[in-house]
């Protein structure tokens, strides 16, 4: 079983360790212990966790902001306990990036299963918008290719295949990718 790192940020007035000492217990290798939400984008830099934890009485707007905005640059998991309910809260936390929101600690063998779930939901949710980027990139690209083709059709009077034909002649005589071509002929009006 892979030691996973979490990064605790333990913003409860009471008894600093107590998700801590569960998190050990289930095996975690706990790599710092926050106490207020301004110094963990430092920590997080440092430490390099799996995870982030934050046990809490209730979720403020501006920790949860702190914790969305963390997400971005570390592409971290973010993961809340927190013992009370509120109403939108949940879906807010989900909506805005929040890996897992839960009420309530659990049981060491709980605790690891809900946070080995979250990270690897995490990193599929990563994988995923990564693929969606690149696909979108390659649509982009696809479209300026076919507007580039059109205007060499519009130019020459040639057909879709000869037009396409010339625009990959000129791509490798210029030693250009399809793209970059297609990009100097939209914007410049060359074509060739």
């Amino acid at each position: 079983m892979t030691t996973l790192r979490v990064l605790l940020v333990d913003m409860r007035s009471q008894c600093f360790c107590r998700l801590a000492q569960a998190l050990e217990a289930a095996d975690f290798d706990v790599v710092g212990v926050v106490d207020r939400a301004n110094e963990l984008r430092d920590r997080v830099g440092v430490s390099v966790p799996d995870a982030v934890i934050v046990d809490t009485e209730m979720l403020g707007r501006d920790t949860f902001e702190l914790l969305v905005r963390l997400g971005k640059p570390y592409a971290t998991p973010v993961i809340v306990f927190t013992d009370t309910m509120e109403a939108d809260v949940p879906l807010d936390a989900a909506r805005m990036g929040i890996t897992a929101y839960a009420v309530e600690t659990l049981a060491s063998t709980a605790l690891r299963s809900l946070v080995e779930v979250a990270i690897a939901h995490f990193r599929s949710t990563t994988l995923l918008r990564n693929e969606l980027i690149k696909a979108r990139r390659s649509l982009e690209s696809r479209r300026r290719i076919d507007r580039a083709k059109c205007r060499l059709m519009e130019r020459y009077g040639i057909g879709e295949k000869p037009a396409y034909q010339r625009l990959r002649k000129l791509a490798m005589d210029r030693r250009m990718n399809l793209d970059e071509l297609a990009r100097e002929i939209l914007s410049t009006g060359s074509n060739d």
